[in-house]
């Protein structure tokens, strides 16, 4: 009796620990950091308000175990300012250790815009991240990228911030 609520436990145990391991990276405490990497970002704001954030991320599953790409999210910064921030669902599968691209348009929306004079580039910086499934778990890989791009048209930038 006693040796069978001893297997009875390990079993349960290692059914406790089975479920809560997919996703995991072993010996790579860091692996959803490295995970996402910024390929292209293009960010346009025209002079209604309207706009959009074009970010192009090739995604790694460091992951022995296939995920999925569940949602994207994004805080867009201009001249140092929080001008947007959003999160878009997505459904593309991830295979064990593989990558894909993965393309995602946000639409921006400003109540008003200001005409960029000159021909000076503006500091722009993206923050976000995707969220892989690993059935009901998930990981979230961070990812941020800046730079500076040539922009006709800004959300006022002379207004405090977020």
């Amino acid at each position: 009796m006693r040796a069978r609520r001893e297997l009875l436990t390990v079993l349960m145990g290692a059914a406790l620990v089975g479920s809560g391991c997919l996703g995991a990276v072993p010996f790579q405490p860091r692996a959803y950091d490295d995970a996402v990497r910024v390929e292209s970002l293009s960010v346009d704001f025209h002079a209604d308000g309207s706009g959009v954030l074009d970010v192009g991320l090739q995604v790694k599953n460091p992951s022995s175990d296939a995920a999925t790409l569940t949602s994207v999210d994004f805080e867009l910064w201009v001249d140092g300012r929080r001008v947007a921030a959003g999160q878009q669902h997505v459904d593309a599968a991830l295979p064990p250790d593989g990558n894909a691209p993965l393309r995602v348009l946000f639409p921006l929306a400003a109540e008003r815009v200001t005409a960029v004079t000159g021909d000076a580039a503006v500091p722009v910086r993206v923050r976000g991240g995707v969220v892989l499934r690993f059935g009901r778990t998930e990981r979230r890989a961070p990812f941020r990228v800046q730079g500076s791009q040539k922009l006709t048209h800004v959300p006022p930038l002379d207004s405090a911030g977020d």
